[in-house]
């Protein structure tokens, strides 16, 4: 049996999307330094957790995977600490919205998504 170290990562979220990246970034990266070979982020974590109410302006938040920012820079953060990212994000696929999460394997390869519909 191999022992894997997880750290779970809480953070304040601002309404810039870059802050919000770069202050994740910063909590991997200390987590990776202290071991963690997983580290979980907040859930929608790019901005202030927006799904307690419904609003069409946040449609517009949603993006396709490939297009997402925190999964494209997470990818390279990923692959270059070695660890394993699952990256919460709003997505867009065609029509459908959804609150999904792309699994970045330790080498920045995304191995897939999980969709959840509640929002």
């Amino acid at each position: 049996m191999r022992n894997v170290t997880v750290a779970a990562v809480q953070m304040k979220c601002s309404k810039s999307v870059e802050k919000n990246i770069a202050h994740a970034e910063e909590l991997v990266r200390q987590a990776a330094a202290k071991g963690a070979e997983i580290v979980l982020l907040p859930e929608l974590f790019e901005r202030p957790y927006f799904c307690q109410e419904r609003r069409y302006e946040y449609y517009g938040y949603a993006k396709p995977v490939e297009e997402n920012d925190a999964v494209r820079h997470f990818s390279k953060v990923a692959k270059e600490l070695s660890v394993v990212l699952p990256i919460s994000f709003y997505e867009r696929d065609k029509n459908r919205l959804f609150n999904t999460v792309a699994i970045l394997d330790a080498d920045g390869e995304n191995l897939g998504i999980y969709r959840k519909t509640h929002i």
